[in-house]
């Protein structure tokens, strides 16, 4: 699985904003200063956040960013979505069809389960975990997951 510099920095975007202390709104600015990206690129993911309505732009002196719904309610399944790191698996059987139309093993292929199965399991585990969630220190986080996850994965 591969995430995207897209996907990385605009969940640390979205933290930054969740972690603003009452609602403030934080500036893209601030952002950008406290991730060291350009003010551009975190612009940019704050918009592609913004018409995902994960936050909202506030103007003025004091405007900036805040979300759009409690961090109690915004999954990393939203974000990941919205920054364009869920994979659908029709995708993965139309680009791979190598010199043919279509794939050969379209009506006998034993590897989509394999891919459908991953892709369900990343799905639900990412709509599992708010930002709220992710508001505590690592061996939290990581205790949560632990606590949370399957500890094996079942025999087909």
């Amino acid at each position: 699985m591969k995430i995207t510099a897209v996907e990385e920095y605009g969940l640390r975007c979205l933290m930054r904003v969740a972690e603003e202390q009452e609602g403030e709104p934080v500036s893209a600015q601030a952002i950008a200063e406290l991730e060291g990206l350009s003010v551009s690129y975190t612009q940019k993911l704050m918009r592609i956040l913004s018409l995902a309505d994960l936050v909202e732009s506030r103007r003025g002196a004091h405007g900036g960013f805040v979300l759009a719904r409690s961090s109690e309610e915004i999954t990393l399944g939203d974000a990941i979505r919205a920054l364009g790191g869920i994979f659908d698996v029709e995708e993965i059987c139309d680009r791979h069809t190598g010199e043919m139309e279509t794939c050969a093993h379209q009506c006998h292929c034993t590897i989509r389960p394999v891919w459908s199965y991953i892709s369900r399991f990343v799905v639900e585990t990412l709509d599992g975990i708010t930002l709220s969630d992710l508001m505590h220190d690592e061996k939290t986080v990581a205790r949560h997951l632990a606590e949370s996850s399957p500890a094996t994965i079942r025999s087909l």
